[in-house]
């Protein structure tokens, strides 16, 4: 399967309807087909985007081995930090970071040089945390409780 044909085609058809597509990815154990949207939709809105998007993929049936279950949904609030660009978009938001050795909740002040700075609470203090960026197994933005 040419998955890029698919994701090109996808990138300018969500385009056209004036929204952002976050990421395609297609899952061969249960074959899905998973599209994910940078919008904030509700369930009718998502129903009528998930029907345009299913008749628009029926032109690339021949590209699938098999039927595929299609799923599309939104990045929602907890949406993955992917790369260094997302990662300056999320200057001064509350966001998760993973490492080998230690997760972190924290407000992103700064990224230089690969260096991270999140400003965490540790028990009533708050205190700043660097980060180095190659180290980052996972990241994602937070919601604060």
């Amino acid at each position: 399967m040419d998955l890029s044909k698919v994701k090109q085609s996808l990138q300018e058809f969500i385009e056209e309807k004036g929204m952002k597509l976050f990421e395609v990815s297609y899952h061969k154990k249960d074959t899905t087909l998973s599209v994910l949207l940078d919008e904030k939709l509700n369930m009718d809105e998502l129903e009528k985007i998930s029907q345009e998007i299913s008749d628009h993929l029926d032109r690339f049936d021949e590209e699938f081995d098999d039927n595929y279950f299609l799923d599309v949904s939104t990045v929602g609030a907890e949406r993955p930090i992917r790369n260094e660009q997302e990662l300056l978009e999320a200057m001064g938001a509350y966001i998760y970071v993973k490492t080998k050795e230690a997760e972190y909740y924290g407000t992103l002040k700064s990224f230089r040089e690969g260096i991270l700075i999140l400003e965490v609470k540790d028990k009533n203090r708050r205190k700043d945390v660097s980060v180095d960026y190659p180290k980052i197994k996972k990241m994602r933005y937070a919601v604060q409780f």
